[in-house]
């Protein structure tokens, strides 16, 4: 066979010492930058279920409103949480403040005034005209007076 020629590099002691130094600073360096991941993913963990907490308070509040209810049955709760007549800009702006969708929606009042109308025909709210002001206001079916 043939003569094989050795190819490895041979390295003093102060040579293998100052490599074994550059790796060792390069491993504390590395070390640095997990620690610091680990340290980042427990500070957005945290954030994360902090945010979670307050987008459940969100959609399920304490004072029962639900999200997935019919636009018909958020009216008639908002009417009746405020409990007095309300113009419909007002009761927009209430659910606006817990809807997104109607929040960001391009014409509110135009995309609205249709489960409004909804629930005048269902009977679950009333209007009622004041003499000298446009527009309706509205009440839950249930505490309707004439008067």
């Amino acid at each position: 066979m043939g003569w094989r020629k050795n190819t490895e590099k041979v390295y003093t002691r102060k040579d293998a010492a100052g490599m074994l130094k550059e790796k060792a600073t390069e491993i504390r360096c590395l070390r640095d930058d997990v620690k610091q991941a680990l340290e980042r993913i427990y500070l957005l963990e945290q954030e994360n279920s902090i945010l979670r907490a307050k987008l459940q308070e969100l959609q399920n509040p304490a004072d029962g409103y639900r999200k997935e209810w019919t636009w018909v049955r958020k009216i008639v709760f908002v009417l009746e949480q405020h409990g007095k007549p309300m113009r419909s800009p007002e009761i927009i702006e209430e659910l606006a403040k817990r809807e997104e969708h109607l929040r960001n929606h391009w014409n509110q009042a135009q995309y609205f005034s249709a489960y409004l109308n909804k629930a005048f025909r269902e009977n679950r709210v009333k209007r009622l005209k004041r003499r000298g002001e446009r527009g309706y206001y509205y009440l839950p079916e249930d505490t309707y007076e004439q008067g």
